[in-house]
């Protein structure tokens, strides 16, 4: 009896541990979000900044007077007071929130702004009227209407200085994962003769285009994913589950990582959109090397 309660106890011992370990490791970086790594601002920006920051003053502050004047009664400071602080308290979180997006479209507006000299097309993916733009010294070659977005918890529950932080700069491409060429090329036999020759079109038909689905990893820990709104079936789908089940295997490599290290890295923040495939094609054939992209949300 004694050593069947020591196994018992010894078995629910080791489940807490197990689980404990799951839970820190990886289901709690997974479900909870996530601090957004910086962007690094130029140093003239920088010291633009704080440079505002300390000549901003109030210009409707009152000044302190050393005499009052003559016949000028004092108010009640109960009368005074009263609806000064009944508007602040009432419209504070409405201000708040105003202030807030002010400062997120101020922050898109520079990122952009930093990208119009550059003699580069960029992408510009605004999440609010969902549209994605291409373009080039601030004039749009291209854009796509977008059908669906879904956004991150870690994106969209951060409110904060940390988020402004986050989009203060284009953010810049590293890799990209896709079951399309970026450049497509139709290979074709010369013709052995004249008579051959004749027999053979003129301009030959290009081939088909396979359905889409990219993923694109830019810097400061960002993945934007870009998929068409058209079923795939057959091979195509094939092709696609096959791109999708590699990431999830590289995830659940670094979650088994996790449980040897006790640290697991900081979840990808991500944003997915669904373009028709048509726009999503020649969004990503468009696109540059090095890709630089202006987030708005």
């Amino acid at each position: 009896m004694a050593k069947k309660s020591l196994f018992w106890l010894v078995t629910s011992i080791l489940v807490l541990i197990t689980v404990y370990i799951l839970t820190t490791t990886v289901i709690l970086p997974v479900a909870t979000k996530n601090p957004l790594p910086e962007a690094v601002l130029p140093k003239a920006e920088v010291k633009r900044d704080n440079n505002a920051k300390k000549s901003e003053k109030p210009d409707n502050a009152p000044k302190k007077s050393g005499k009052t004047d003559k016949g000028a009664k004092k108010a009640d400071p109960k009368v005074q007071n009263k609806p000064a602080s009944e508007g602040s308290v009432s419209n504070s979180k409405d201000d708040l929130t105003k202030y807030f997006e002010l400062k997120k479209a101020e922050t898109m507006l520079r990122s952009r702004y930093s990208l119009s000299s550059e003699d580069s097309i960029y992408l510009v993916l605004d999440l609010i009227t969902k549209v994605a733009t291409l373009e080039m010294k601030g004039i749009p070659l291209h854009d796509s209407k977008i059908k669906k977005v879904w956004i991150s918890n870690s994106i969209r529950m951060f409110h904060t200085e940390a988020l402004l932080q986050w989009i203060a700069q284009p953010f810049v491409l590293k890799n990209v994962n896709s079951t399309i060429e970026r450049v497509q090329f139709l290979v074709k036999n010369a013709p052995k003769d004249t008579i051959e020759a004749n027999k053979t079109e003129a301009i030959p038909a290009p081939r088909r285009t396979e359905d889409v689905y990219i993923v694109l990893n830019f810097e400061r820990n960002l993945q934007l994913v870009i998929q068409q709104a058209e079923i795939s079936e057959g091979a195509d789908k094939a092709r696609i589950d096959s791109l999708k089940n590699n990431l999830l295997k590289k995830e659940t490599e670094k979650s088994l990582k996790a449980l040897s290290s006790f640290k697991r890295d900081a979840i990808t923040p991500k944003i997915i959109i669904t373009l028709p495939k048509s726009d999503a094609v020649t969004l990503y054939r468009a696109l540059p090397q090095k890709l630089k992209m202006v987030l708005r949300m």
